[in-house]
Formats: C-alpha cells, sequence, structure tokens
C-alpha cells in the first residue's frame, strides 16, 4: 500500500513480508501510524470523534439542544447532501457500511473523508480514477491502494484497519463467509474506523446504495458534461431507509 499515485505490490510476498510492507507504508502517510482510535481522541474537526469525558467530581449539567447539535458522533464526514441520511450525519466509526450501485457514490465518500483529513485505502479496485477523487475535493496523499490485494484481501484488511479511518473493498472483492466477516466486524470496532463493503456483504449494518438520474451539461447531442446528479438511498437494522440526491461535479 502506498499514497494513491504509486500502488503497492504485493505480488510474490508472503503472509508476513505483506504484513510488514504494509505497515511500513501505513507509518509513512500523513499523521503516522497510530490506530485511529487512538488518533480520533483528539478532536479534529467535525468528522472526529468525541472521547468520553473522565469521570467527573459533579454530575454534568444537562446539554441545551443546541449545544447538543454542536457535539460530533464519531465517524468519518461524507459529501454534504448526503450527511442527513447517516447518523450524526457522518459514515459511524466501528461499523460496517455496504455501498452499492454507482460508482461515482464511492468516489465521492473517499473525496469527502480525504478531505477531512480521513486516511483511507482502497483494495481492490485497480480501475479506480484517482484523479476522480482529486476533481472532487479529496487529498489524494491521504489515499492509499492496494489493488491486488492477493487471495485473502481480509487479512490485507485487518492490517490496515490498525492505521487508517476507512478502508473500502473494491465492487470486485467478493464477499466473505459470515464468520469471517463477524471476526472482521471485531477489528472494525476495536480500531474505531470505517469498512466499506459491496453488496451481499454479511452482517453490514449500514447500506448506501447510489443510482445515477440526472447528468448536467449535455444537450442534444453534444456539450461537455458538468454534473452528475446521483440518488442516495440509506438504509439500516434500526433506521428508516431515506433518499436524497447528490450532485458530483463532473
Amino acid at each position: 500500500m502506498v499514497v494513491a499515485t504509486s500502488p503497492v505490490d504485493l505480488s510474490g510476498l508472503g503472509r508476513e513480508e505483506r504484513v510488514t510492507e504494509l505497515r511500513r507504508r501505513l507509518a509513512a502517510m500523513p499523521g503516522g501510524g497510530a490506530p485511529a482510535a487512538v488518533r480520533a481522541q483528539a478532536p479534529a474537526g467535525p468528522a472526529s470523534v468525541v472521547s468520553a469525558p473522565s469521570a467527573p467530581s459533579a454530575p454534568a449539567a444537562p446539554v441545551a439542544p443546541a449545544e447538543a447539535a454542536e457535539i460530533a458522533v464519531p465517524g468519518v464526514a461524507v459529501p454534504g447532501s448526503v450527511a442527513p441520511l447517516l447518523p450524526g450525519g457522518v459514515l459511524p466509526a466501528g461499523r460496517v457500511t455496504a455501498v452499492s450501485g454507482s460508482a461515482t457514490l464511492r468516489v465521492g465518500l473517499l473525496a469527502a473523508a480525504t478531505a477531512a483529513g480521513a486516511r483511507c485505502a482502497v483494495v481492490g479496485w485497480p480501475e479506480l480514477g484517482v484523479a476522480a477523487v482529486a476533481e472532487l475535493g479529496g487529498r489524494l496523499d491521504c489515499l492509499a491502494l492496494v489493488p491486488d490485494p492477493g487471495p485473502d484481501p481480509a487479512a490485507v484488511v485487518s492490517v490496515l484497519l490498525d492505521g487508517l479511518d476507512l478502508v473500502l473493498l473494491g465492487p470486485g472483492v467478493a464477499p466473505v463467509a459470515p464468520s469471517r466477516a463477524r471476526v472482521l466486524a471485531g477489528r472494525v470496532r476495536a480500531a474505531g474506523a470505517v469498512l466499506l463493503v459491496g453488496a451481499g456483504w454479511p452482517g453490514a449494518e449500514l447500506t448506501l446504495a447510489g443510482r445515477h438520474c440526472r447528468y448536467g451539461g449535455l444537450g442534444a447531442g453534444a456539450g461537455r458534461l458538468a454534473s452528475v446528479s446521483t440518488v442516495v438511498r440509506c438504509s439500516g437494522r434500526a433506521a428508516p431507509a431515506r433518499t436524497a440526491e447528490w450532485v458530483a461535479a463532473g
């Protein structure tokens, strides 16, 4: 794994060598290689994790509604129009979220997360165009690529979760067995990170589905693509399904 412009080649490496190489590259990313859950203890913006207060000597005063709205929820930032669909307006930390449909939605999530300073990795998506992430405002120095994770992508993901805020599995990565998915979900919770998987992944707690609905800037057989509108639907175990339209600049 490396920064987006130079993907790592793990072919020919044994399991221990892969782990060593991944951890070495993690330490070279912005902010160093500390686990996401540890780094999150210092609030760094709207997508940071707020740590629980240390034992107070007196009962805490009730929080006014206006003040409660300003308290950050553990998670990673998303595009503005997608935020109202999600708990606390962020991809919730410590959870597995499935993303399906439009590839533009995956790119937009990466762009919003890295723009907010989150360190992200993409596993098993060699066709990803990093220029599209940059065009949507993403930071490529916060993005790492593992285009070919080998026969066991879940093992690679386990290592990445120890040092990153978000790991996205490419659309070509097949779902794992339910028992393996439970183990991986435990790693996600322990790290306080976000794992984005594809449709059909066992145990995903939230689902974001994107569908292109409109293209801006194109006339009758002429013009230049200026924007892509995507209908995003969010559904989960304990929340009603909600839908919003997100417009990405072309």
